[in-house]
């Protein structure tokens, strides 16, 4: 059962890449569509299509080192170094995609703050989870070497 959930996940996480690909080439569409609808936007479209790829490639980035993370679950390598290394990197993209989604609430995108404030809290709780898997990877190599 395990592995199926695993599997799901590494399943989702493809489905996932390829929505955010076809986001990245409909976002002009979707976002010329959205900007027509609110006077005086036209202004500021570029910054809001900037940040917008901006997130969106920090998005990719984290979704790949997710795959990435999985495929180390899949193979028993949970405890490793690169483990820890590639949460710090989910961690450090929710966060830089939280504060890169905060001047777009000031340009008339009024949920990017509830956004935004997702993403900051869940880059801070994947810190702290790779900070306590790094624990125990020294836990875990001590007892190796003790025994």
């Amino acid at each position: 059962m395990k592995r199926f959930s695993l599997f799901l996940s590494y399943a989702f996480c493809i489905v996932a890449f390829l929505v955010f690909l076809g986001m990245s080439i409909a976002l002009p569409i979707v976002g010329i569509a959205r900007i027509a609808t609110v006077p005086g936007a036209t202004a500021n479209a570029w910054i809001v299509y900037v940040l917008s790829y901006a997130i969106l490639a920090l998005v990719l980035f984290a979704d790949v080192c997710l795959t990435l993370l999985i495929d180390s679950i899949l193979r028993d390598r949970f405890f490793a170094e690169r483990s820890v290394r590639l949460l710090m990197n989910i961690s450090w993209a929710a966060i830089l995609a939280g504060f890169l989604a905060v001047p777009l609430f000031f340009l008339f995108i009024r949920e990017a703050l509830f956004i935004s404030f997702i993403a900051l809290f869940l880059g801070v709780v994947l810190r702290v989870v790779a900070d306590v898997i790094r624990k125990a990877n020294e836990i875990k190599e001590e007892n190796d070497a003790t025994i």
